[in-house]
């Protein structure tokens, strides 16, 4: 085996990894997350997550539908995100009487302690 042989396939490598990363191939931070998270920046939908800075197990819904929290999160959601096409489109968590509201398109990397790990439903 000739001592630089393996650099051409390491280099080669590299360059896929950058070009799939520039071309959108590696998922946003959380996107990845347990649950049914699968429309990373579509209008119309939230997600949030059990952890803080979207990351944890992930919940996602449609802006404007009533949804019940699954097992994974249901009184464990402590980050959101949202996209929304339409000014009005806020997402409204609720839970332990409850309620919080955030405005379209609006990103919480950390619920206010108030209300942090009580959601069980969404809208």
């Amino acid at each position: 085996m000739r001592p630089n042989s393996r650099k051409p396939r390491l280099a080669a490598g590299i360059v896929a990894f950058a070009a799939a990363a520039a071309l959108g191939g590696i998922a946003a931070p959380g996107a990845r997350a347990a649950g049914n998270c699968t429309h990373y920046g579509q209008a119309g939908y939230a997600q949030v997550f059990t952890d803080n800075n979207y990351s944890g197990d992930c919940w996602e819904f449609q802006l404007g539908t009533w949804t019940v929290f699954p097992v994974l999160v249901n009184h464990k959601v402590s980050s959101l995100r949202s996209w929304s096409a339409f000014s009005g489109q806020g997402v409204h968590l609720s839970g332990d009487g409850l309620t919080f509201d955030a405005g379209a398109g609006e990103w919480w990397p950390s619920l206010p302690g108030w209300f942090n790990d009580r959601a069980n439903a969404g809208y």
